[in-house]
């Protein structure tokens, strides 16, 4: 039995850049990369003035959809997860990982949580992350929203997820 947690991919672009790029929150092992992207974006080549700066939410967006990354919090989660290489019985949302857990410690004949899971009493709608998201994503250029998804599209197909605009982001849509 194999299965993979997978995350709305809007939801997960604003928590990596959160947790790893913005001012104030930037890990140290990913300032060099917030560097880079300003210094890309802005067109800044000195290391003094770079020091200072941390890329924007937009820049870091837009800075996706150019980039080939191999880190696995900037790169497409299907190239993560080898997805045309390998199947899996269960595609588990983080947004229902909580309620899924359950089926997936069974199959594997575990008694746990998976890691991270949203907490089952809680809604993923009314989440901080996904607050930001609707807010962010909300404001950027119809152009690079149509480049994110463009590069981002297996991922938002593995589970329908809905986009910002619709009233359950982050939740994937099934249709019955």
């Amino acid at each position: 039995f194999s299965f993979a947690v997978i995350r709305n991919p809007w939801n997960r672009m604003v928590s990596a850049y959160i947790d790893k790029l913005s001012e104030g929150f930037s890990r140290y092992d990913y300032r060099t990369m917030g560097k880079r992207i300003v210094g890309k974006m802005r067109k800044i080549d000195n290391e003094t003035l770079l020091d200072t700066l941390y890329p924007t939410f937009d820049e870091y967006v837009e800075w996706l959809t150019i980039t080939n990354s191999l880190d696995r919090h900037f790169t497409p989660q299907v190239k993560i997860l080898c997805y045309n290489r390998h199947r899996y019985d269960l595609i588990v949302p983080l947004e229902y990982s909580a309620v899924m857990a359950g089926d997936v410690w069974k199959r594997i004949n575990v008694n746990s949580t998976l890691y991270n899971a949203y907490d089952p009493l809680s809604d993923p709608r009314k989440h901080s992350t996904t607050l930001k998201a609707k807010e962010w994503v909300s404001k950027l250029p119809p152009d690079v929203l149509e480049k994110v998804y463009a590069k981002f599209k297996a991922d938002f197909a593995l589970a329908n997820y809905s986009n910002v605009t619709h009233p359950d982001f982050p939740l994937p849509l099934y249709q019955d």
